[in-house]
């Protein structure tokens, strides 16, 4: 199966020695941004072995697209409709866009640092094309990292935090720094879910093929297929415990089809009904697929077909492989009645994601901009504040309603619950 890149077991000695050296050289370096940041970051470069910054260039001699330079300027739309030129501390087109503080250590570091991951990831919005990658840079102690891999950068709190002291002890830390500067994508999760997905559409749909030509009905094939395809899911995830759906294909392997088709139902009747299966209590899954835990008897070449799907991580599947049967497990008339028209992931986040999540993720920010300020002061008085704005600010999103009125192809209206962020 195909996985994400592997780290270097270590350093090379002159990589570690050099980021060593850059330590000392800044550990006790006073907090001075502008004459800082910029030759700390160059010398991380050569540190870790990436290209340094190239000089600036404007107008037309540079594209977006190409750029990677200090203070790089964009253009921005002000909330009174003016345009207002920002710059960006360093980016580079197609890999990260990096906002600098220069702190010293004490309570303010963190105000500064989320300050920094808000302008930072404004900045992102308004240029022709988001980076993978930003980063909020405390010049000679850390960097914050995140990525969009999801679809956004997400809150403050959801930054991995690099101690830049420590890197010559961290060959991770560093692979990880050389493929942002250098390469973003071999860490893109959803690359190594698309090779997945793919292997195993093929193992299944040659499993679907052969039970058809052994003259089962296509939407009988299809059902029996979704549940085992949630049961290799469901152990991936922990959802069922001690692999049970390995270790019954490894049990049944040698029997036959009829020891295949008493152990599957045992187990599909335990996980409808959340009962004991061997010396398990299995968590309940609701739903009609395992109302029905009828399996098809296989031959051992089909066995060895699931039990090779079965060696996936499932956790990283697409879910559009659970859509496509779903879809042809329902008849026509199934699919009306329950709404079950699968929509792909990308045009869900297409509209979810400007309308619902970045209108609340922005309201969250200046709130938690608020709070920030008010714990600041030390008063008993502005901390008693700061609380109740965050239980506010709880209540509001605890009681958000949002209105789908088309939920598949069902045309009435619906509303769904929006559940707490804690």
């Amino acid at each position: 199966m195909t996985s994400l890149p592997l780290p270097p077991a270590a350093l090379a000695p002159d990589t570690s020695r050099r980021l060593r050296e850059l330590a000392e050289r800044w550990e006790h370096a006073g907090a001075a941004e502008r004459a800082n940041y910029q030759l700390y970051l160059i010398e991380l470069c050569e540190a870790i072995g990436v290209t340094r910054p190239r000089p600036a260039a404007t107008g037309d001699r540079i594209a977006d697209a190409q750029a990677y330079q200090f203070e790089f300027a964009i253009k921005t739309t002000t909330r009174d409709g003016t345009i207002a030129t920002n710059y960006i501390d360093l980016y580079k087109a197609g890999c990260f866009a990096l906002e600098a503080k220069d702190s010293d250590d004490g309570a303010t570091t963190t105000k500064l640092l989320t300050k920094a991951f808000g302008q930072v990831s404004n900045y992102a919005k308004d240029l022709n094309e988001r980076p993978p990658y930003i980063l909020v840079l405390d010049v000679g102690k850390s960097l914050i990292v995140w990525d969009r891999w999801s679809g956004s950068y997400g809150g403050f709190h959801l930054g991995t935090r690099i101690d830049l002291r420590t890197l010559d002890r961290s060959p991770d830390t560093v692979a990880l720094l050389r493929d942002i500067w250098t390469d973003p994508a071999v860490r893109d999760p959803r690359r190594h879910a698309q090779a997945i997905t793919v292997e195993i559409a093929g193992l299944l749909g040659e499993l679907a093929s052969t039970l058809e030509q052994r003259g089962h009905d296509p939407e009988r094939v299809a059902r029996f297929l979704i549940r085992c395809v949630f049961s290799m899911f469901a152990e991936d995830v922990k959802l069922l415990p001690d692999t049970s759906f390995k270790r019954l294909l490894d049990a049944v392997l040698p029997s036959g089809p009829d020891a295949f088709v008493a152990a599957a139902q045992g187990l599909w009747q335990a996980m409808d009904a959340g009962a004991m299966f061997g010396y398990h209590r299995l968590l309940r899954f609701n739903g009609h697929f395992f109302a029905n835990a009828e399996a098809l008897p296989l031959e051992r070449a089909e066995l060895e077909l699931l039990r090779r799907a079965a060696e996936a991580d499932w956790s990283a599947v697409e879910p559009s492989i659970f859509g496509t049967l779903l879809v042809r497990a329902l008849s026509a008339e199934e699919r009306h009645r329950l709404g079950a028209e699968y929509t792909p992931r990308d045009f869900i986040e297409r509209l979810v994601r400007p309308t619902v999540e970045e209108p609340v993720r922005e309201r969250w920010g200046a709130v938690q901009a608020e709070v920030m300020q008010l714990r600041e002061t030390g008063k008993a008085a502005d901390k008693k504040r700061a609380e109740s704005r965050l239980l506010e600010f709880h209540a509001w999103l605890r009681g958000l309603r949002i209105l789908d009125p088309a939920c598949g192809c069902v045309p009435t209206s619906v509303e769904i619950r929006v559940s707490a962020l804690e």
